[in-house]
């Protein structure tokens, strides 16, 4: 399954007027597996806590109808606990009505979580993915160049390409040394190194343009040249204009999985650099009266106009707000004389009504969404 926009857009559209259940749960591998984890309990006592509050509701059938589903739903949700299932962040989205149930798991926590409402409840899985976008791996050798892939959790080995170089018919460049020595010649064994690392260098910058395409078939976000750096800077300059992370370490013999623990560190930096800088792109556009707005009811008003091509939130925002009968989303400049209804999650709405007018969403960790702390923790980038 392949998580990007399309398929966030694809989940938002899982609609139903009685309600989408939607269940998320992050097994901790760190606990011994037993009968009843206790991540299993959390996710126990949320499902617990949405049966009491149906059960308060005056409606009988659409009372007894989330009532019925929830238990039609028991064998999936005994999966979605199973210590023995596979995934770290796990979701349901399962609608009341339509019968449609869809599970997911990612290699990477996800907010536990249980709600109900008209449509599916996607931002923890946002949050989710955004905290594990897919990257690309380059290990660069005097061996050749290894790529992998990793995307929420996941690291894969997608391509290798060997520097194989046959010296076979080479010139053996040895010979006397000063004043008729038997010692190697040092000048001629220099000159040999240096025709291999011309090869070398001719080879890695043949490379670049298979890195490029991968990069872009495979919708990496972040792309780290990990090796000697002075082998990844002759590949760095290949790339260019290409924007890549430099990693002075040694790994490419280690399996995938364990290359992307040992850079972790690094891709987190990475990360946060990126989302800095787009949270800087933003604020001097909008300073600058250009493509960029900061704050919640600036946000909202242009959200509402489908001008908004990049929605950008704190990921510990809070908001709450209105909703007009038109579908419109307001936060505290209501129009006058409109009958509105309370709206309690307007960051959920907010990523729907993006994702629903095909913008990118992304959730900022906390230092990047810093400087959006005087603009509500939102701001966008805008189509016109």
């Amino acid at each position: 399954m392949v998580f990007d926009q399309t398929f966030l857009r694809e989940l938002v559209s899982m609609k139903d007027e009685v309600g989408v259940v939607s269940l998320y749960t992050t097994a901790d591998p760190r606990e011994e597996p037993s009968t009843r984890p206790a991540w299993g309990i959390r996710l126990r006592n949320e499902l617990s806590a949405m049966r009491d509050r149906v059960a308060s509701w005056p409606d009988r059938d659409r009372r007894a109808a989330v009532l019925s589903r929830l238990e039609e739903l028991e064998p999936d949700i005994r999966e979605l606990v199973d210590a023995a299932a596979t995934g770290i962040g796990r979701a349901l989205f399962a609608a009341v009505t339509g019968g449609e149930v869809r599970k997911i798991s990612l290699q990477v926590p996800i907010q536990d979580s249980a709600v109900l409402e008209s449509t599916a409840y996607v931002r923890p899985l946002v949050t989710a993915m955004a905290t594990s976008a897919p990257a690309g791996l380059v290990l660069v050798s005097r061996d050749g160049v290894r790529l992998i892939d990793y995307r929420f959790g996941v690291a894969e080995d997608v391509a290798r390409t060997a520097f194989d170089l046959d010296t076979e018919n080479w010139r053996q460049m040895r010979g006397p040394g000063p004043g008729g020595t038997t010692q190697t010649d040092s000048t001629q064994v220099d000159r040999y190194q240096r025709r291999i690392d011309d090869h070398l260098r001719r080879f890695l910058q043949g490379v670049a343009p298979e890195v490029s395409h991968r990069a872009t078939a495979l919708s990496w976000t972040d792309v780290l040249l990990i090796g000697d750096a002075a082998l990844t800077e002759i590949l760095a300059s290949a790339l260019h204009p290409m924007k890549v992370v430099q990693v002075d370490t040694i790994v490419d013999a280690l399996p995938a999985p364990e290359v992307a623990e040992h850079v972790a560190a690094e891709l987190v930096a990475t990360r946060e650099r990126r989302d800095a800088a787009l949270v800087a792109r933003v604020r001097d556009e909008a300073l600058s009266g250009g493509k960029g707005v900061l704050g919640l009811n600036q946000t909202l008003s242009l959200l509402n106009d489908g001008r908004v091509d990049h929605l950008l939130l704190d990921e510990n925002g809070r908001w709450s707000g209105t909703r007009g009968a038109d579908g419109y989303l307001y936060f505290d400049q209501t129009p006058q004389s409109m009958a509105v209804e309370h709206e309690p999650d307007l960051g959920e709405r907010m990523i729907e009504a993006a994702l629903d007018s095909s913008a990118l969403v992304t959730v900022l960790g906390a230092e990047a969404a810093q400087p959006l702390a005087p603009h509500n923790g939102v701001a966008a980038l805008l189509r016109w």
